[in-house]
């Protein structure tokens, strides 16, 4: 059982599962779209259901409650969508990305502290990605089993077929036949495997370059605080210090690759989540029928993780960056240099005192954008409850 568990907890495990589900490749020497037959078939799939949903919310456009509920799966499927295209555009990128964030931790002569630092923080987001990807195969499995398992209860009580569905869709065929219900439900397997794969897969990645770039700078503060570092003079000081500097500077154009890798997902997931957000609340203050109560809640944890993997985690990116600056100053004993290696320190520290911004286009990511998130979805609940009470 331990052995499981560490294997289930090596770098990048739920990554390269949940990629690999849908036909897709972390691996630097092979190709990112490792199956386009599996890749295709998902994207199809969700794309006929995003049809139906759309088809119902312009039947029911004058039913804020229908359209509200309509509205949530019709945007995760949107997200899940724009985000995967954008993943197989950039893939080669980002797979040459994750490979420069392993490399100096995969070196023959690494140190024990250095390498402590990478598996601590590769643990943490292993077990975070592990407990993400159950809460997102809750959902997509209390979607599918529910139903069915409430049509299969009024069939054995009643002696009748009366289909249960998780959401209302305008669909192109009758389901209430038993053989176009039973094929209905093989369809949704493919989607909502694809909705648990895409978004696991995507949001822990961004999730393991967080915690990576952080062992990065873990990693130069250990250096920092080196006795070796702390004892130096001469040239011996001049080399560690060349090594540091440069060490830093290849983190920093780490950190720009990673802000420009993945800006185009971070943009999808702002634009989206703030109703994304609105529909979830809304699921819970208007009233409903048929409620599938354990994939709402299974939902709504995914869709509050979603908010902290890309608002906290650009947080503790800039956060590491802004420790590191104050270490630089704090821990080198530069007021014992000489004044030609007191001017070696200034760049460097200028260059380190410098906020590290994450953007996504239009929007910097942070704790102060997860408020407006949150404003935002609460101003679309308000309207939407008070279009509700005037009809």
């Amino acid at each position: 059982m331990s052995k499981l568990l560490e294997a289930c907890l090596s770098n990048l495990w739920v990554q390269r599962f949940t990629f690999g589900l849908m036909g897709l490749d972390l691996r630097q020497d092979r190709r990112t779209l490792r199956s386009p037959v599996t890749y295709l078939v998902m994207m199809l799939a969700t794309s006929f259901e995003l049809c139906t949903v759309c088809g119902f919310i312009v039947q029911q456009r004058h039913d804020i409650v229908l359209c509200s509920e309509a509205l949530m799966h019709g945007i995760q499927m949107v997200s899940s969508l724009l985000k995967m295209i954008i993943f197989v555009c950039k893939g080669r990128e980002l797979v040459s990305l994750i490979a420069a964030i392993q490399a100096p931790f995969l070196r023959a002569n690494i140190e024990a502290a250095e390498l402590r630092v990478w598996r601590v923080q590769n643990r943490r987001g292993q077990i975070f990605s592990a407990i993400y990807l159950l809460m997102c195969a809750g959902t997509s499995i209390s979607f599918l089993v529910m139903p069915v398992a409430s049509t299969a209860l009024i069939y054995y009580k009643s002696g009748q077929f009366v289909p249960v569905s998780s959401f209302r869709v305008a669909l192109p065929y009758d389901v209430t036949n038993p053989v176009i219900y039973f094929l209905d439900c093989c369809l949704m397997v493919p989607v909502l495997t694809f909705f648990c794969c895409s978004t696991t897969a995507v949001d822990t990645l961004y999730g393991w370059f967080v915690f990576g770039l952080t062992a990065h700078y873990r990693r130069l503060e250990l250096e920092l605080q080196s006795e070796r570092m702390q004892s130096s003079a001469g040239r011996d000081l001049d080399h560690r210090l060349d090594q540091l500097f440069r060490e830093h500077a290849r983190l920093l154009e780490l950190v720009a690759r990673f802000e420009t890798g993945l800006r185009d997902i971070a943009c999808v997931e702002v634009l989206l989540i703030c109703v994304l957000y609105c529909s979830v609340i809304c699921q819970y203050i208007m009233p409903h029928t048929n409620q599938n109560i354990a994939f709402l809640g299974f939902f709504s944890l995914v869709v509050s993780s979603q908010l902290c993997i890309y608002g906290f985690g650009a947080e503790q990116v800039r956060q590491e960056g802004q420790q590191f600056a104050y270490q630089l100053y704090q821990l080198l004993p530069w007021h014992e240099w000489s004044p030609h290696q007191r001017r070696l320190l200034l760049l460097p520290l200028q260059r380190a005192q410098k906020e590290t911004k994450l953007a996504a286009y239009f929007f910097m990511l942070g704790r102060p954008l997860l408020v407006w998130i949150f404003r935002t979805a609460g101003s679309f609940t308000t309207l939407l409850n008070t279009l509700r009470a005037k009809d």
